[in-house]
């Protein structure tokens, strides 16, 4: 099984931007994340993930509400998800 990348993105404001940071750095992992890093560009926040393979991602899913998008519900917004199936890494 190949590995699986998440992206979830919103448009921040400043004060929920740092909201998100908090809940972020409070947060913990779901089984099978490999790495998973907070980003931002202005206004733009996005969680990129790095999961062992789809099936973890189907098992978090089947658990309730991400954690990650709860974070950014938390923050007072909606964010939007991309999953990519990772082809290759170096």
């Amino acid at each position: 099984m190949s590995k699986v990348i998440s992206i979830l993105e919103a448009d921040m404001p400043p004060d929920k931007a740092a909201k998100l940071e908090t809940n972020f750095a409070e947060g913990t992992l779901d089984p099978g994340v490999i790495q998973i890093f907070l980003i931002k560009n202005n206004n733009k926040c996005k969680i990129i993930t790095l999961w062992e393979n789809r099936g973890a991602i189907n098992a978090m899913k089947s658990k309730g509400t991400p954690k990650a998008v709860l974070m950014f519900r938390y923050a007072g917004v909606e964010p939007t998800l991309l999953v990519y199936d990772v082809v290759n890494q170096k």
